[in-house]
């Protein structure tokens, strides 16, 4: 073996014993542009070099390394990948140079792949077969589960139902590439603007009903005398606001004048300190008009 060779083994993290190799392109690299140059080899990346790649794919998907376990269960399978028909390691080193520098270094499988890929590939198909484990929240691991959480908030803003199951199927799909969260988000406020066809543009343009039903719930805290992270949009009173319809049979949204006498006239308010202040100022009054108070 050259002392080339053993440098190059060492540069990419290989065994450096049981090496043969056969270079199908031995042009020195021109110092301007862009050159790439493979040479054949009986070798194949170290247990531990092909685990890192594991590792890589595991926080993609997962969020987390691969147990010891899982590495062990899958290296037979990956290694198997550099070996030939007849049970021989065949691999191939792939270099590509600009302006005459070292700048990627591949190392394909005896089918000419990338590692890289196939890992992905499998673990990929592993993570959608089986889906990430979840927590006592019902919350997925890894990065399914921050969409998870993303998409469940975005919901509740919006007053649109959204199941765990629903969530965690758009939250994996986005992890596993076969969708984005913006074209989910865009979903899920086409479906908030369909229930609220008034507010429409302003959900289709990022704004969320919660913020535009703001000034309702805080109206409704103060008169009733209800903390305000008490109500949200599931509100029956908050929605009979938003969606009431007008004398032409269309949606519209309640005044905030028309609101607030609304709520004067619930059962509730007559439990509440602003009722019963505005009785005592109404009785006091009563008493004046007949000269029995000052």
């Amino acid at each position: 073996m050259t002392a080339a060779w053993d440098a190059l083994v060492k540069s990419l993290n290989l065994p450096s014993g049981g090496a043969n190799t056969t270079a199908t392109s031995t042009a020195k690299p021109p110092k301007s542009g862009t050159f790439t140059r493979t040479q054949e080899s009986g070798t194949m990346p170290s247990d531990a070099a092909i685990v890192d790649d594991i590792n890589k794919y595991y926080q993609k998907y997962y969020g987390r390394n691969a147990t010891p376990q899982e590495s062990i269960a899958m290296l037979p399978e990956v290694k198997a990948q550099y070996l030939s028909p007849d049970g021989q390691t065949k691999s191939t080193i792939k270099e590509t140079y600009e302006n005459g520098i070292l700048k990627d270094t591949k190392y394909l499988t005896n089918q000419g792949t990338d590692l890289g890929d196939y890992i992905d590939a499998r673990i990929k198909q592993q993570y959608l077969s089986g889906g990430p484990a979840v927590n006592k929240l019902n919350i997925p691991e890894g990065p399914a589960g921050q969409y998870f959480t993303s998409l469940k908030n975005l919901a509740f803003q919006n007053g649109i139902p959204l199941s765990d199951d629903a969530a965690r199927q758009h939250a994996m799909d986005i992890v596993s590439g076969k969708t984005d969260e913006n074209t989910v988000s865009g979903l899920l406020r086409e479906s908030a603007a369909s229930l609220y066809p008034q507010f429409s543009d302003k959900i289709k343009a990022g704004t969320n009903l919660k913020t535009l039903a703001d000034p309702y719930i805080q109206t409704m805290s103060n008169i009733l005398e209800i903390p305000s992270t008490g109500i949200d949009l599931s509100n029956d009173t908050i929605k009979s606001a938003l969606n009431a319809v007008g004398p032409d049979g269309k949606p519209q949204t309640k005044s905030l004048y028309e609101f607030e006498q609304q709520l004067r006239n619930d059962p509730r308010w007559g439990y509440t300190q602003n009722a019963r202040q505005s009785l005592d100022n109404v009785g006091l009054q009563v008493l004046r008009n007949f000269g029995l108070a000052y």
